[in-house]
C-alpha cells in the first residue's frame, strides 16, 4: 500500500471527536468559517492537497490538518511527517494541537504541542517524528528539550520492562515507572570491581590463587571477561580490580560468574570456552523468537522470554567449566532487569568493602572449604 492510500485509510479510521448533546448548530457552523478561513489563508489546496475527510473540528487533507481547538477559540494547522504521526497515533482521539508546526531552536527540528502542551510530536531528518507525553515529555522539557543532552527522541513513548515506559532518544532514554517517575540516563557502564575473600581454601599449596570467569549475555550480545589470577590470597583480605564487562542500553542481561581456584588449568581457555557456548546460547534464544527489537514496547515483550531461553544454555556452559585442570569454589547467576539497571546506574553513592567500591555483589561463594564474594559497579557511561 502506498503512503498516500495508507494516509487514507488511517484518516478513514479514526474515530470522530466526540462532543457532547448540547452542541449547538450555531456553534458548529462557527467552528467551520473558521475552518474555512483558515483553510483559505494557508493556501488551500495547494497547501493541503485534495481533502479527504471532514468532521466537526478537523479537515484532512492529503498533505495536511487543520483542527479547532475549543479551549484556545482557535485553528491550527499539521502537516508533513508530524501529520503522519499523529494520524497514526490517533488523531483527535489523542490529541488537539494547540500550536501550528513550529521551528525548533536550531532550525532545524520542527513540533506541534498538543492538549494544552501535555503532549508534542517533534520532527528532525535524523530522528522522524515521534510522539513524546505526560511525565517523560515534562522530564525532557526539564533538561532543555533537544538542547538537552539526550537530543532528538527516537521512538514514540512506548512499554517497557517491569511495567515501565520509555521513549528512546539519540543518546539516551528517559524511562518511567509509577514508582521513580521519570528517570533519564545514557548508557550503562557495568565493571567488575574485585573480591573479598572471606576463608581461603586451606590447600596444602599455602594460600589461594583464585581467578573470576564472567559471562554478559543481554539481548543484544554476549560477551566473556576474567580477572587476573590474584596470587598469595589469604583469609580476610581483598582484591579491588576494574574490568569493564558491559556498556550498553539498559535492557536487562544476564551475568553468569564464576570464581576458579587455578591449580593446572588454562583461564584464558576457560573464558574462551565460555565465551563459544555464550554465543551459541545467544543465537539459539533470538532463533527461537525471530527477531529482536531495539527499544520500546516489542522489547518489553521480548526480554523476558528472551532471558529464559538463554538459562539453560548459560547454565551448560558453565558446567562445562569443570574438569578442565581448575577447581571451581563456586558460581552465581545475576539477571538484572531494565529498571535494575537503570536504578542501581543512577544510585548516587557506592559502598566499600575493605576497599573494594560496589554497587551489588554475588552472595557468598562457598567451594573447598573457601568462602569469597565477588563484587560490581554501575554507573552511567
Amino acid at each position: 500500500m502506498g503512503k498516500l492510500s495508507s494516509m487514507k485509510a488511517s484518516i478513514e479510521a479514526l474515530a470522530t471527536y466526540k462532543f457532547p448533546r448540547k452542541f449547538e448548530t450555531h456553534v458548529i457552523s462557527m467552528v467551520d468559517q473558521k475552518l474555512q478561513k483558515r483553510f483559505e489563508e494557508l493556501g488551500g489546496n495547494n497547501f493541503f492537497g485534495k481533502i479527504l475527510r471532514k468532521d466537526k473540528i478537523a479537515w484532512y487533507g492529503e498533505l495536511a490538518c487543520i483542527c479547532y481547538n475549543s479551549h484556545a477559540k482557535a485553528v491550527f494547522e499539521i502537516h508533513g511527517a508530524i501529520y503522519q504521526k499523529w494520524v497514526a497515533l490517533g488523531g483527535t482521539n489523542w490529541g488537539i494541537p494547540n500550536t501550528d508546526e513550529s521551528p525548533c531552536w536550531d532550525g532545524v527540528g520542527r513540533y506541534n504541542h498538543f492538549n494544552s502542551d501535555q503532549a508534542t510530536i517533534m520532527w528532525s531528518p535524523q530522528s522522524g517524528a515521534q510522539g513524546i507525553w505526560g511525565d517523560i515529555r515534562r522530564r525532557w522539557a526539564e533538561l532543555g528539550w533537544e538542547r538537552s543532552y539526550l537530543g532528538y527522541p527516537t521512538s514514540d513513548e512506548s512499554n517497557f520492562p517491569d511495567g515501565g515506559r520509555v521513549n528512546s532518544f539519540q543518546k539516551g532514554g528517559i524511562y518511567w515507572w509509577s514508582d521513580t517517575g521519570a528517570l533519564d540516563l545514557n548508557d550503562v557502564l557495568l565493571h567488575y570491581t574485585g573480591l573479598v575473600c572471606l576463608r581461603e581454601t586451606g590447600e596444602v599449596s599455602g594460600a589461594d590463587e583464585p581467578y573470576v570467569v564472567m559471562g554478559v549475555v543481554s539481548p543484544f550480545s554476549t560477551g566473556s571477561f576474567r580477572s587476573r589470577t590474584y596470587s598469595s590470597v589469604d583469609s580476610d583480605t581483598s582484591r579491588p580490580d576494574l574490568v569493564e564487562i558491559y556498556r550498553g542500553k539498559p535492557n536487562g542481561l544476564i551475568l553468569e560468574i564464576t570464581l576458579m581456584e587455578n591449580d593446572h588449568g588454562d583461564p584464558e581457555k576457560i573464558r574462551k570456552d565460555l565465551q563459544a557456548a555464550l554465543t551459541a546460547a545467544h543465537s539459539a534464544g533470538t532463533a527461537a523468537l525471530g527477531f529482536i527489537p531495539v527499544v520500546g514496547g516489542a522489547i518489553a515483550a521480548v526480554v523476558g522470554p528472551l532471558i529464559q531461553k538463554f538459562i539453560p544454555n548459560v547454565a551448560s556452559a558453565v558446567n562445562n567449566l569443570l574438569g578442565l585442570g581448575d577447581d571451581k569454589i563456586g558460581s552465581e547467576r545475576i539477571v538484572l532487569t531494565g529498571k535494575d539497571l537503570i536504578l542501581l546506574a543512577r544510585r548516587a553513592n557506592n559502598a566499600n568493602y575493605k576497599n573494594v567500591v560496589y554497587k551489588f555483589s554475588t552472595n557468598n561463594l562457598r567451594g573447598h572449604n573457601a568462602n569469597y564474594k565477588i563484587y560490581f559497579g554501575l554507573v552511567p557511561a
